[in-house]
């Protein structure tokens, strides 16, 4: 997994602006064509926090992710996804002595405890 783009905050009065359009049309479109809801929720998901006025690092990410990868998406320490992995809380896949992590096992552990704001 790599950053591949920084969007940084926007100007408050911008991401008002942005919030205001968000509320009034969740539907995203290109070129008329209505994303497919994948997408559209990324697309959302990006507009939402640069409405908040957050910067957003964009970068792809491989499907079997190491334990470094799995901590920055949940926002804990290597050693602690080592001990979910350890305890079964958190599925692993072995490649070799090595452990690695379904994206969508990763996902679905991070969607039980929602992000306080």
């Amino acid at each position: 997994m790599s950053i591949d783009h920084i969007v940084s905050a926007l100007d408050p009065t911008v991401a008002a602006e942005l919030r205001t359009a968000l509320d009034a049309s969740p539907i995203v479109t290109l070129d008329g064509l209505v994303l497919p809801d994948p997408a559209r929720d990324a697309v959302l998901e990006l507009l939402t926090l640069l409405g908040d006025g957050q910067s957003v690092a964009l970068g792809a990410v491989a499907d079997l992710l190491t334990t470094s990868q799995a901590a920055e998406i949940l926002g804990v320490s290597d050693t602690y996804v080592r001990r979910l992995a350890d305890s079964g809380a958190l599925p692993i896949e072995m490649r070799g002595t090595h452990r690695r992590f379904r994206l969508s096992d990763v996902m679905a552990y991070r969607e039980k405890f929602p992000r306080r704001g």
